[in-house]
């Protein structure tokens, strides 16, 4: 009895590359909350038409990169369980020498196309593959009998924390990512001091809803260091905050904020202690407010704006 093994390609390829395309855009990351998420881009492609280096087309192909703790590429295993083109799941994927390409051997719908097209791609990914490094890098390609194509001009890199405008950032080497982008949100309450006694006093905020948080992708903090700042509506006279009476703006509370980490003490304005931030994803920080009321202040409301600053060092 023969046994015979048929398989559309027997040996490991090497990926030629090609201007294949004609851009990339509209690059967005989305949480999907079950522990994936998917990433997309659209796809500007090229005819076929010399592109396929010198083989015969098969399939439009999808390359997707992830990399380790320090930005290297993992190239033996691939963060995508599932490709789409245009809403068309890819049905397979090829392992060549260090790359990894989805296609579909059906070549149906935008998989198949031949043309100038538009490829809207989106990306299925395991939460779990980028722990240690949040981002992935989208190449456009195409699928051949032999050795594959990919884009010669890079592909397009996407971060759990990139730009939320759907712009995109082009990486023409994937192997060498751009630095993770750090994007941090902040999260500050309307702070109430409450009614404030004359001379010298301390207002200390403990709750959790009281609390200056910041929320960021844990690994793009890691090894750096950090200062908060905050600038004031109200302006800033003798290294002090100022809060000013709703509708006499002559009179003037000045005051000093601290900021309590839980080991480092943070005082404004005009600190410039350097901190790490948590690798967790989110710091928090108790305010203390003290405050300095003249005899001759008058009663009222008073307020004031701080927008907060945080800065790299390194």
């Amino acid at each position: 009895m023969l046994w015979f093994l048929v398989s559309d390609k027997t040996y490991a390829y090497t990926l030629k590359t090609s201007y294949l395309s004609k851009s990339y855009s509209g690059c967005y990351f989305r949480d999907n909350g079950n522990g994936t998420s998917t990433v997309s881009t659209v796809i500007d492609y090229k005819s076929r038409v010399g592109h396929t280096g010198g083989s015969t087309f098969m399939s439009r192909g999808i390359l997707v990169y992830s990399y380790d703790k320090n930005g290297r590429p993992i190239s033996s295993s691939t963060p995508a369980t599932a490709v789409y083109i245009n809403g068309l799941k890819n049905d397979n994927k090829y392992s060549g020498e260090d790359y990894i390409m989805f296609y579909n051997s059906a070549g149906t719908g935008g998989w198949g196309n031949i043309d100038a097209f538009l490829a809207s791609v989106e990306v299925t990914i395991n939460n779990s593959a980028i722990t240690n490094w949040p981002a992935v890098a989208i190449r456009a390609g195409n699928y051949t009998y032999a050795d594959d194509v990919g884009e010669a001009k890079g592909a397009v890199y996407i971060s759990r924390s990139g730009p939320k405008n759907g712009a995109c950032i082009i990486s023409a080497d994937p192997g060498s990512p751009p630095p993770l982008d750090i994007y941090i949100d902040v999260s500050a309450p309307d702070w109430n001091l409450g009614e404030l006694q004359h001379g010298l006093s301390d207002t200390p905020l403990t709750r959790a809803d009281q609390m200056l948080c910041f929320s960021y992708d844990g690994a793009s903090v890691k090894n750096k260091k950090f200062v908060i700042g905050a600038r004031s509506a109200n302006g800033v006279v003798n290294n002090q905050y100022r809060l000013k009476h709703l509708s006499d703006t002559s009179q003037l509370v000045p005051y000093s904020l601290t900021l309590d980490s839980g080991s480092t003490l943070i005082k404004l304005p005009g600190s410039n202690i350097e901190l790490p931030l948590a690798d967790s994803g989110r710091s928090c920080f108790s305010p203390t407010f003290r405050t300095e009321v003249g005899k001759t202040v008058k009663q009222g409301d008073y307020n004031d704006v701080l927008t907060f600053t945080v800065t790299t060092k390194s």
